[in-house]
């Protein structure tokens, strides 16, 4: 019989947190039997989930006990696998990309007959150096000698470099995916895969110890070691979170694991929005609605202090479109040249000019071609548009040359 050590549960755990990674995918994908991507993401977890389990140190004494089949085709097989895996992830990342870019499909379909080409390419390069290296082995290790070190290390060297390749495909569509994304639990399980993808560089890297030991010794393991397992362990687990976060975050239990979160997210904007805030505080302080208002909220009134901060801000607004100058569309107009400005840029404009112009103590008539950008009423939203409000107010060249307008002469 054989005894389960620490890499085999490690190993045995990583996939079956990916089989049901893949049967979690197969019960959404009942609402769309169309979704190639769906089919995709299905296809990695059951080829992940079976590469590790072939891999695992008891399977590999087991097959050999059992005289099924030597080692060295054990690890090529589940190498195999695992190099399908990550090819259907290029596939689901240009997938992905080709649903959000229309524009961009005929160029991608060239892409994607390049990944498949080389889906098939690498794994024949691999068998052609594994067939030609000369194995042999010794207890539980593969052992080469002569020019069979650089072919296996040149096997080793294509089953770590492919999957890189693959991975930062996929990292850098789901890196813009996020950013085209609102704040909340799709962008949350977008960042749990992305930080999924960033491990399974490193748990694709760590074979650089297998290349060491092939040319230095002229042996490598057949199974996955401890710390490759570990890595195994935390992908599967961001993967799973990614991949089921809208699904659990959405029910009572799981908005509590995820308010922490909330609550770093709403701090971070609350600060950010600080600047701004402080401006119009200055010009007019009965916006505050609470004693001390720039003292740093804790972290569980996060929310609650950023909700009420955009309300000061909307308020300081208010306050100071009587002091909106008649010239602020002319302004504007000079400092953009033949630019069109953001939304955000325009909206920061005109309260530098409005706080210029109190300032200098003018109360002209309203400009009448100046309002507020008119959004959805979420505090989400809101938040969103007036942290670009603020990134303009303290950082464009456009309110910039604004502010100096109004301010007038010296």
């Amino acid at each position: 019989m054989v005894e389960l050590g620490p890499a085999d549960l490690e190993a045995y755990l990583s996939a079956t947190l990916f089989l049901l990674f893949a049967a979690q995918r197969m019960h959404a994908a009942r609402a769309h039997p169309d979704d190639q991507a769906q089919r995709y993401a299905i296809g990695f977890a059951l080829c992940m989930g079976a590469a590790l389990v072939a891999l695992a140190p008891a399977t590999v004494a087991a097959i050999s006990r059992a005289g099924a089949g030597p080692p060295d085709s054990v690890k090529v097989f589940g190498d195999d696998l695992k190099t399908l895996a990550v090819s259907l992830l290029v596939l689901l990342a240009l997938g992905l990309r080709a649903r959000s870019e229309p524009e961009a499909r005929p160029r991608l379909r060239r892409w994607i007959r390049r990944w498949l080409a080389a889906a098939l390419a690498v794994p024949a390069l691999m068998a052609l150096c594994m067939r030609g290296a000369g194995l042999a082995m010794r207890g539980d290790a593969l052992v080469v000698h002569g020019t069979g070190r650089w072919l296996l290390a040149c096997y080793d060297v294509l089953f770590m470099g492919y999957p890189v390749c693959c991975l930062v495909v996929l990292g850098a569509v789901l890196t813009r995916q996020a950013r085209l994304v609102e704040a909340g639990l799709l962008r949350t399980g977008l960042r749990l895969m992305t930080a999924a993808v960033g491990v399974g560089v490193v748990w694709s890297l760590w074979t650089l110890d297998d290349v060491a030991d092939v040319l230095i010794r002229g042996s490598q393991g057949v199974g996955e070691d401890t710390p490759s397992n570990v890595l195994g362990v935390l992908c599967a687990s961001f993967a799973v979170g990614g991949a089921t976060v809208t699904v659990w975050g959405a029910t009572r239990w799981g908005a509590r694991i995820t308010a922490p979160l909330r609550w770093l997210r709403a701090r971070r904007r609350y600060r950010a929005l600080g600047p701004l805030w402080s401006a119009l505080h200055t010009a007019v302080p009965g916006i505050a609605l609470a004693p001390r208002p720039n003292r740093r909220p804790p972290l569980r009134a996060a929310e609650f202090a950023l909700y009420r901060r955009i309300i000061e801000i909307r308020d300081g607004q208010l306050a100071l479109r009587p002091h909106l100058p008649a010239e602020l569309p002319e302004w504007i107009t000079a400092a953009a040249g033949e630019g069109d400005p953001h939304g955000a840029v325009l909206e920061a404009a005109a309260l530098a000019a409005a706080l210029e112009s109190r300032r200098c103590g003018r109360r002209a008539a309203e400009c009448q071609e100046w309002a507020p950008q008119e959004l959805a009423g979420t505090v989400d939203a809101e938040a969103t548009w007036l942290l670009q409000v603020a990134a303009a107010f303290t950082g464009s060249r456009l309110v910039a040359d604004v502010r100096r307008a109004a301010a007038g002469p010296g």
